[in-house]
């Protein structure tokens, strides 16, 4: 008995679904190997198969080789991280002591380092940090701390004095920690939707920060090493000495690798700008022009007037500037007509003869001037130093962000934290500062807002990045 066949009720369905699988297996590149892929191996040569990873038929693992070994090429040295860290962290130990435990001798725990065990205890002496720290009353005492800020100047208190001393801790924090944050605590980029994301050591992201690290190392050392026969008479040379060669130290480092790296760098491929003059040109996308005008704007007009005021106390100390108010109540709430009178001022003729007595004084103002000029340069050169930069940044790196936002955003993260860390003790001294007749809105409102901008501008450009 033979088996009836059924009927196709649509076979017009067969069909169509038959010539669309032939027409895919057509388009596959990777369906007919007889006529793919041994005809390109008949032509490779065998060195080639054997540097491409065909040789042995691993043509699986070939990306997952390749995304490996770049890899290493993205991150920090490890012999720079360790320098950084040893270097910068010194300094950045010392900015913090200075900031939320004033004249605490932190740094003599260290003091087989450089042979003097008392060296931190003698330079607090120095600096007279010691008259805000006390701790007879075991962990209830204020010990230098932030509770240490009373809201009320008197003479007795001297909340201008310790003002400066906080203020150049807090500024020298924020120009340690745009070394040590990007360098010592750097992870490798990321792949979002436009490709890889995040700075790279081998496309030069970290070049411009070395460089300005370098520069800000070399002002350190130089400003210790001018008041080193003055330290050596308090008996903190052994600080001293170290700050130089740790300052110096780190600089050499930097330039050593940012000359190799540029020595050694791959030459720029050319493929991305081949298709370059083929899509439809964007005004914002043009590589000559700054990573953020915004950003730019701002840095101008805030950092650019602190730098002044900042540059004033580094060269200049007891200078009044006429143009900024109420000048000449800041100095003398912070003591710089103690150590610095003006010539020819009353200030002068009342403490011309003491002014040699308050050195430390006059050192720590003006560590606090250079430190704020430090942190100025960082976010100036970063905004105006450098343009965006061509797409194609070298190498095998396929990274879709321009070179200049890169480094910027790398100074900007790190920069609109000083600026929090400034606010914050501006804000602090509020109360204190206005008993004294000096007001500190105006310097509040102009550090918020740009701190605002920074953090603003390194959040929407990343989010950009990954949409």
């Amino acid at each position: 008995m033979t088996n009836p066949q059924r009927r196709k009720i649509f076979p017009h369905l067969e069909e169509s679904k038959k010539a669309t699988t032939k027409q895919t297996k057509e388009r596959d590149d990777n369906y007919d190997n007889a006529k793919t892929t041994k005809a390109a191996k008949a032509k490779q040569h065998p060195s080639v198969r054997k540097k491409n990873g065909t040789a042995y038929g691993n043509t699986g693992n070939n990306k997952k080789n390749q995304s490996g070994s770049s890899a290493s090429h993205h991150l920090v040295p490890l012999p720079l991280a360790f320098t950084v860290l040893l270097c910068s962290g010194l300094f950045w130990i010392s900015s913090f002591r200075d900031m939320m435990a004033t004249g605490k001798p932190i740094l003599d725990t260290l003091g087989f380092l450089w042979g003097q065990v008392d060296a931190d205890a003698n330079f607090l002496q120095y600096t007279k940090s010691t008259a805000w720290y006390d701790d007879s009353r075991g962990w209830k005492s204020k010990q230098g701390g932030l509770s240490a800020v009373l809201p009320v100047t008197t003479d007795a208190n001297n909340m201008g004095g310790l003002f400066v001393r906080k203020m150049s801790g807090a500024a020298g924090l924020a120009f340690q920690t745009a070394k040590l944050w990007p360098i010592v605590f750097h992870s490798p980029p990321v792949f979002g939707k436009k490709g890889m994301v995040g700075p790279s050591w081998s496309a030069g992201h970290f070049d411009p920060l070395l460089l300005l690290g370098m520069v800000g190392d070399v002002c350190l050392s130089a400003f210790y090493l001018v008041r080193l026969e003055e330290l050596t008479n308090g008996g903190a040379q052994g600080v001293g000495k170290a700050f130089v060669l740790a300052g110096f130290l780190e600089a050499l480092v930097f330039a050593l690798y940012v000359t190799s790296r540029r020595m050694n760098k791959e030459t720029q491929s050319t493929s991305g700008r081949a298709n370059a003059g083929t899509e439809e040109y964007d005004p914002l996308d043009d590589p000559s022009t700054l990573p953020s005008r915004i950003v730019a704007r701002t840095v101008l007009i805030v950092s650019t007037l602190i730098s002044v005021v900042s540059l004033r106390d580094l060269f200049f100390p007891g200078c009044i500037l006429s143009f900024i108010p109420r000048d000449d109540i800041y100095l003398e709430w912070t003591g710089a007509f103690l150590h610095s009178p003006p010539p020819d001022t009353v200030e002068s003729d009342e403490h011309g003869l003491e002014a040699p007595l308050h050195a430390g004084d006059k050192f720590v103002s003006q560590l606090l001037g250079l430190h704020i000029s430090l942190c100025c340069m960082l976010k100036v050169i970063s905004a105006i130093g450098w343009r965006k930069g061509s797409r194609s940044i070298g190498g095998n790196v396929d990274n879709e962000e321009r070179r200049g936002v890169v480094s910027s955003k790398i100074i900007w993260k790190t920069q609109a934290f000083g600026d929090m860390l400034l606010l914050a003790m501006l804000r602090l001294f509020t109360p204190a500062a206005k008993s004294a007749s000096l007001d500190l809105r105006w310097h509040l409102m102009f550090v918020a807002y740009e701190m605002f901008i920074l953090c603003t501008l390194h959040w929407f450009v990343s989010c950009l990045i990954f949409t």
